[in-house]
Parts: structure tokens; sequence; C-alpha cells
């Protein structure tokens, strides 16, 4: 029935004997307008007691009330009387007195009609209900900027957005019915790799939400990366009929967040160097003050000697030749001492990260120079094998530089009773560039070998450091696009091994393999 017509339908009079709870529930639900096809109005009410709830009610809404049901009767333009007492004697005397144009409903039967009005406004309510959900379902896969699907338990797509169909580059009406996988992935089967696990599949096995990194590729190979998120549809038994999954593109924020990410491991990494670099140089002070104070020594006898010969005259023709080799000691000896103050103030200072051309002969040549004193001190010989040709690698010097250094400390301190520590470098067949430091020391145990490059890792006590060593070393070189290589027994000392890309190969990042 149109509006039009229900507004000019006739409204049906009522009237009610037994002005009780009843008649107070069927008084609200009448006002309650749920009964939208039914436009009734209670004209009347009979009650023996006038302190009835109905009646009260009735009485203050201004209807006709009476305690003689007769007089219901002489209401004009009734249409039914509804008898709510239940008793017998009344219900036959109201049928022998209506008129036949006024229909009875008895006790039963007012409380079925109640019970059916009741349900009645109760579907209806429930058809609003579902009416206004499946239009905002509607509003909300049109409206929303993400991609947004309905699926089925069979991950068939049920209902579909416009921002998930431009994804799919597919119209709503081609992508409707068809797998998900096929219309996002491409695919032929579910999302399973531990990779892109399919967060519909954990929906449905846990009944709650779940979300995933996935990786899209669009007619251009591009790829795209979304953040997709599954929630469950339930029905009225709470079980899951539907998925709804929202996914969102995530590509930009994930690549600023990559690329901060990766600005702070650098950041750290400089830091890291440093502070094993104040290590170590704390170590080198020690030997490398005895090494300056040998040729300070010599440069301040020469000096007094010479002092004391000139406080005597100009020496003679004869003695110039003698003077002349202790000045030719004396600048030796300064300028050893500059070489170490210089290689030792090189060693110390913080330097930004600059990758450039590289000679790792010189940079091992340095150190083996800042550590010469120290190896003497502790009965290490040392065999060095360097070729005469430049080995020119790509990299940060300060950090090539601390990657040797760690190398041969470590070699040091695993022979405390003497040994012999072999370093080498080269090139081999391929080009790529090698060094390799070995010691004669006590080796490194079976079950420690796995574990030498895991942060934190570390034999030593407290004191010698925190463990950041060997695995600084592995980051450095796999930043430099290197690896290193380990070769140790107990008692057999140890090798380590380190491989480079050489400079011409490493300025080309893709000539290396």
């Amino acid at each position: 029935m149109s509006k039009e017509r229900q507004r000019n339908a006739p409204v049906f009079r009522l009237a009610v004997v037994g002005g009780g709870k009843r008649c107070l529930a069927i008084m609200r639900l009448l006002d309650s307008r749920r009964l939208k096809k039914l436009r009734a109005r209670i004209v009347g009410v009979a009650d023996l007691n006038p302190q009835a709830v109905g009646f009260q009610e009735a009485r203050r809404r201004g209807i006709f009330t009476t305690s003689d049901f007769r007089r219901l009767l002489d209401l004009p333009d009734l249409d039914l009387i509804i008898e709510l007492t239940g008793k017998e004697r009344l219900l036959r005397e109201l049928a022998q007195l209506k008129p036949e144009s006024v229909g009875v409903i008895d006790y039963t039967a007012s409380l079925l009609f109640h019970d059916i009005a009741s349900v009645g406004a109760e579907l209806e309510e429930k058809e609003n209900e579902i009416s206004m959900e499946r239009s905002f379902a509607r509003a909300l896969t049109r409206a929303a900027s993400e991609g947004v699907m309905v699926l089925d338990m069979d991950y068939r797509i049920q209902r579909i957005n416009h921002a998930a169909c431009r994804w799919a580059e597919m119209t709503p009406e081609n992508a409707a019915g068809r797998f998900c996988f096929q219309v996002m992935h491409r695919a032929l089967t579910p999302c399973a790799s531990p990779e892109t696990p399919c967060p519909l599949r954990e929906t449905a096995a846990t009944g709650r939400s779940a979300h995933g990194i996935h990786e899209f590729r669009d007619s251009h190979g591009e790829a795209h990366y979304c953040d997709v998120g599954t929630y469950p549809l339930l029905n009225q038994q709470g079980q899951i009929v539907q998925v709804l999954e929202i996914f969102r593109d995530i590509t930009h924020d994930l690549s600023a967040r990559v690329e901060m990410r990766a600005q702070a491991i650098k950041n750290d990494l400089a830091r890291l160097v440093q502070e094993d670099k104040l290590l170590a140089l704390g170590k080198l002070v020690a030997s490398v003050a005895h090494e300056i104070n040998n040729p300070i020594a010599s440069i301040l006898n020469f000096s007094k000697l010479m002092l004391s010969c000139l406080a005597e005259g100009f020496p003679p023709g004869e003695e110039l030749a003698q003077w002349r080799r202790w000045l030719k000691l004396t600048v030796h000896e300064a300028e050893r001492s500059r070489d170490i103050v210089s290689n030792l103030l090189s060693f110390a200072r913080q330097q930004n990260l600059e990758p450039k051309r590289l000679d790792l002969r010189e940079v091992i040549d340095q150190i083996v120079q800042l550590t010469r004193h120290r190896m003497e001190i502790g009965r290490i010989e040392l065999k060095c094998d360097l070729p005469k040709e430049p080995l020119e690698i790509w990299g940060d010097a300060t950090q090539i530089q601390q990657c040797f250094t760690n190398l041969v400390f470590n070699a040091l301190e695993a022979m405390p009773e003497g040994g012999e520590l072999f370093i080498s470098a080269g090139q081999d067949a391929d080009g790529m560039v090698w060094a390799q430091v070995g010691d004669t020391g006590k080796g490194i145990a079976p079950e420690v070998l796995p574990h030498i490059f895991e942060p934190f890792f570390s034999t030593k006590s407290a004191v010698q450091g925190v463990g950041l060593g060997l695995s600084m070393v592995y980051g450095i070189i796999s930043e430099h696009r290197g690896r290193i290589e380990v070769d140790s027994a107990p008692n057999q000392g140890a090798r380590f091994r380190i491989v480079l890309p050489p400079a011409d190969q490493a300025a080309d990042p893709e000539k290396v393999q």
C-alpha cells in the first residue's frame, strides 16, 4: 500500500474489555507505529477496577472509560471489541448484545493477536535493519578509498568496490564471482607461502580479524605492497559466512620507513665503529707510547751530545762526518715518531662514511705499523706477504681499517704466550681482492665457531669488550658486498679470509654477483 493510500485508509476503531497490563501493552503497540499497515485506535476501555493500569492510561489519554462493558456498544462506528478478562459469561453476553457490524475477539484470540502483531512488528524492524545494513555495506564498498571486497569462504568475490577494481584493472561485473587470488594476484591457487600468508584463511580458522603484507604487481610489472586486513561477517548462529577484506597501498610508506631504518642502521654502524676504534685505541696507547719513547730518547741524546760538543767549540773537520751520522739518525727517529703519531691520529679520527677508491695494501700496512711494537713485546713474529702492485677496492677507509684492526687484535689476544701472525693479500683469477689474517693461537672450539659473527657473542671477559668485533666485521664486509670466511680448529690457530670486489666492479653494483 502506498503512503498516500495509507493516509486515506479509514481508522479501525477498537474497544477493550479489561483494563489491565494486556490493555496497556496493546495501546503501546499501536502507539509505536510498528504496525504500519494497520491504522487502529482504541476508543473505549471498560473495567470494574478503576485502578487498573490500562484503565488509568486510557483515562489519562482522554479515551472513553466505563465500569459497565455494555456502554462500549453505544460507541459510534465501533469495529471490534477485544475481550481480555477470559470470562465465558461476559463473552456470551457480548456476543448477544453487539451489533452485527461489530466483531468480538476473546481472551485466547487476543493473546494470539498480540503475539502476531508483535512478531510482525519485529520482522518489520529486522527487514529495516537488514535493508540499512545492506545499504551501509553497499555505501562502504563504493565510497572507501581503500580496496574493499566481500568474499565468501571459497575465496569468491561477492562484492568489490571501484578502488579494488582499479587495482585489478577490471570492472565490478568482471571481478564478481571470481576468486580473489585470480583477480588480485593473477594466480591459480590461494596465497599459501610464508612470505604472503592468506589473512582470509586465518580469519576462517580463528574467527578473528587478521592482517598480512602482500605484494601486488600491475600490468606493467611494477610491484606494490599492500596491508591486507580481513574481518569476519557472521550470521545469527555466530558462523562466519563471508569475510570483508580491506587492503591499503603502503608502498610509499614502506619505502620511506625502510630508507629511514637503513639510514639509522648506517648511523648506528658508524657509531659502533668509532666506539670499537676507541676500544682498540686504548689497547694501542701503551705499546705506541713505548715505541715513541725510544726514538724520542735517541733524539734527546743526540741533541745533548751535539750541544755539549758545540759548547767546547765548533767541531773539527774529522768530527763533521760523525755529526752528519748523528743528525741523520735524529731526523730518521723524528720521522718515525711523526709517522707513528700520524697513524695513531688517523686511526682515532672520527670521519664521515665516504666510499672511495682504496689501496688495501696501504690499509694493512698502516695497521701493521701501529701494532708492530705490541707484537714485539708479545713475542709474536709477523710474517707479511703483500704484493707490490696496488690492491684497489671501493669502500670506506675507516670501516675497512677497523675490520682488519679487529682481526689483528683478535689474533694477538689468541696468542698470549707468543706465536706467529700471518697477513697476506692478493687478487684471484676472477679479479676479486682478498686478504687473510691467521695466527698460531688456541683456535676456536667447534661449538663456538657457528656463533662468532653473532652480535654480543663473545668468549672474552667483560673488560676486553662487549662482543661486537666480529659481528661488526661481518656487517661491514657484507655492506661492501664482500664475504668473510673462517677456518679454525682447537690448538691449530684461526684464519680469517676477507674477499671484496675490486674497485672497478664495486663502483658498478650490477657487475657484482
